[in-house]
């Protein structure tokens, strides 16, 4: 990939689940140009080869924090651009972390779970709206505030509001959306695939990418599909301490998924019947079936 791509996108994160379904969020868009990191010197290091546009990291990256890697690359990392974007990720949004986001000169903050919607419209805002860059003795980084943007409110008023206004986000039938959870279910099915019978570590990679799924179908307001994780969720959580799951249930669940992401609302009574079945068969492979 060339080092001059002018859309290149890198997305750092220790689990490749995560990095997966941000990457078919920007593929939905048509960003195709993507590299992945699993730590910090790895995203160093791609940083400085490729010089990406946009940089994507978590907060709690391995070696190097993401913040740890914002305030280097504002500091002139080799011969990396200062200016170059960086959204960092978090599960926490207090107010010692949006402190010190604001102040290592991050350009955007995404709080999870997170909706596509609220993924793509930080990335708009990078590539078609970029902060005024400052350069003073005691900051460098992207202007803290948006005079521009008529609903601005005070100072950091988007890093307090970290999914970009919950009762505007798409609905769960939105493109965006939608291409959100196939991800999910598609790094599922790949995961379940390679399920090797007593592979402790692989199945809790499946729990927590069902737990992701579930999450975005929440965000979405999508019950039927969360309701569909939570139940393989039940199930994996069930069987975890033996770690032996059974095949069926884990292939009926993605079959499940995968329609429900195709079906519309004008279809919600085929889709609570799927969900019906879910609940049917992990009630008996659980041994929990009732007679009525």
């Amino acid at each position: 990939m060339s080092a001059s791509e002018s859309r290149l996108i890198i997305i750092a994160d220790a689990f490749p689940q995560t990095r997966n379904l941000l990457a078919g969020v920007l593929r939905s868009v048509g960003l195709v140009s993507v590299l992945h990191a699993s730590g910090g010197r790895e995203l160093l290091e791609l940083t400085g080869q490729f010089h990406p546009r946009i940089v994507i990291t978590t907060s709690r990256l391995p070696e190097v924090s993401g913040l740890e890697f914002t305030r280097l690359i504002r500091a002139g990392y080799k011969n990396v651009s200062r200016q170059t974007s960086i959204i960092v990720m978090s599960n926490t949004a207090t107010t010692a972390f949006l402190s010190a986001a604001r102040d290592s000169g991050a350009d955007e903050l995404l709080v999870r779970p997170f909706t596509a919607s609220a993924v793509l419209s930080r990335i708009q805002a990078a590539i078609e709206r970029p902060r005024e860059f400052v350069e003073s003795s005691g900051y460098v980084g992207p202007s803290r505030r948006r005079r521009w943007l008529e609903s601005y409110n005070g100072p950091m008023r988007r890093f307090t509001d970290p999914t970009d206004g919950r009762s505007g986000a798409s609905p769960w039938e939105s493109e965006p959306s939608r291409q959100a959870v196939r991800s999910c279910v598609k790094a599922i099915s790949q995961m379940i695939s390679g399920l090797s019978t007593g592979d402790r570590r692989k199945l809790q990679q499946i729990f927590a990418a069902v737990k992701e799924t579930q999450a975005i179908a929440d965000e979405t307001n999508d019950a039927m599909m969360g309701e569909a994780a939570k139940s393989l969720g039940r199930y994996i959580t069930a069987i975890g301490a033996k770690g032996v799951p059974d095949p069926e249930v884990l292939t009926t669940h993605i079959d499940t998924m995968h329609t429900l992401g195709m079906l519309t609302s004008a279809q919600n009574a085929e889709r609570q019947e799927l969900i019906d079945g879910l609940v049917r068969i992990v009630d008996k492979k659980l041994g929990r079936n009732t007679t009525g």
